[in-house]
């Protein structure tokens, strides 16, 4: 999984250090924003819960990037959640081994909130109990010694309100808490009661573990209140869905609609206006394309229409009287250009291959869509973008979906490659 960042600002290069010793705050005192010079950073340590699993769009739901929103610009909140992590260093998923774990030292965080403990009351976990508390002061030691000194404030874990993948609620109530409750007497590290706050509330719980946005509201709106010393005084909203933008050609025109409801509810998806047709063209409009929405996801292709033959005015022909309309050279660069103006906008990118050519077309060559889905894979290699193998997906069941001479799909076929493509646009808005 990968970590929820909310952009508020962009740090200065002078490290945000405090001008007087934590502890000459008080541990229990809010944070005093004029002690800093900079941006105060956050550092939110945890599991699923402050991953932000479950939550619609967890980038800008989960609790991490509430609280960065209730903060405002001199703060900036980042989410170092890992989902089923645990504080037990002999848990089935140490926190300790992820490199989430790394990322937050590496951060050298002005603050750090720490909630753990859910996961180590699975069974297989909690036999290790004993160690609990160990390697809970370990942890708070690990961030203590960073150079920004950071403020920490340790969390008990929200009530879970039904037995699910081993969490067990008896546990958390009546062993992890007392225990964390130990570990923050002897550190003289504050406690963030999560526990009350959610207890009887499981309408903010749809899987009985997870909180909600809305759940997750409240957690963040308790640690502002930690962290600030004052109430806030705004009220929830739901986050907006996440935004999707499919490019492509004829072929993801004809999946478009499918995978537009298969993700109703879940992402707002919209196409590129038109076709999209080849890689010079894609350069030539991706400005207008990309817009100025704050795209999540953008999941895109072009091929077909590089490898197709035209005559010198541009006009498709038969293969044998032509030339390809962008050879394979061009391609490799146009697909670099594209690929370069694609990061810049932060999203998270999905290379779709090129579905295959059949015999008879005309205008294409069988094996061609082969060929330039080779040096599209080493473009998106170098530059560690996903990929929607939708080649591979098609090839096996092409007499059943694709139509005869032709490289559309029937109805039903375009159908499954929108199954193939929702579940790739899922697992991106997952891994963000």
């Amino acid at each position: 999984m990968k970590k929820c960042f909310l952009r508020v600002v962009i740090a200065s290069i002078v490290l945000c250090l405090p001008t007087i010793s934590c502890t000459q705050h008080g541990a229990k005192k809010p944070v005093r924003v004029q002690d800093y010079q900079g941006t105060i950073r956050v550092a939110c340590v945890g599991d699923s819960i402050t991953y932000g699993h479950g939550i619609t769009n967890r980038l800008k739901g989960c609790y991490p990037a509430q609280l960065g929103q209730m903060l405002g610009d001199q703060w900036e909140v980042r989410n170092f959640g890992v989902s089923a992590a645990t504080m037990l260093k002999q848990g089935d998923l140490p926190y300790w081994k992820q490199q989430a774990f790394k990322d937050v030292l590496a951060y050298n965080p002005n603050v750090v909130i720490i909630k753990l403990g859910t996961n180590d009351t699975k069974p297989q976990n909690w036999r290790f109990k004993d160690e609990f508390a160990r390697d809970y002061l370990d942890m708070i030691d690990q961030f203590s010694k960073l150079p920004a000194q950071p403020r920490i404030w340790i969390c008990y874990p929200v009530p879970a309100f039904g037995d699910r993948w081993g969490i067990n609620e008896f546990v958390i109530k009546n062993e992890v808490i007392p225990i964390i409750s130990q570990v923050a007497r002897k550190k003289r590290v504050p406690i963030i009661n999560l526990y009350q706050l959610l207890s009887g509330k499981p309408k903010y719980f749809p899987d009985d573990i997870h909180p909600d946005a809305e759940g997750a509201f409240l957690i963040a709106k308790e640690i502002y209140k930690t962290l600030t010393g004052t109430q806030f005084m705004g009220v929830y909203k739901e986050p907006p869905l996440p935004q999707v933008l499919i490019i492509g050609d004829s072929i993801s025109i004809g999946y478009f609609e499918p995978t537009q409801k298969l993700l109703e509810g879940k992402a707002d998806v919209v196409h590129n206006p038109g076709n999209a047709a080849h890689t010079a063209n894609g350069l030539q409009k991706l400005t207008q394309w990309l817009g100025d929405t704050q795209w999540d996801v953008i999941h895109f292709n072009h091929g077909l229409h590089d490898l197709k033959y035209i005559d010198e005015k541009g006009k498709n022909i038969v293969v044998e009287k032509g030339k390809q309309q962008i050879p394979i050279e061009d391609y490799e660069i146009n697909l670099e250009a594209i690929v370069t103006r694609l990061k810049a906008t932060g999203a998270k990118l999905i290379f779709a291959t090129t579905t295959p050519v059949p015999d008879g077309t005309g205008i294409r060559v069988k094996g061609d869509a082969e060929k330039y889905n080779r040096v599209a894979l080493q473009v998106m290699n170098r530059h560690g973008i996903a990929i929607d193998d939708l080649y591979s997906f098609a090839l096996p069941r092409l007499g059943d979906i694709q139509r005869p001479k032709n490289v559309h799909f029937t109805p039903q076929g375009s159908e499954l490659l929108a199954e193939q493509v929702a579940n790739s646009i899922l697992k991106a808005l997952e891994e963000r």
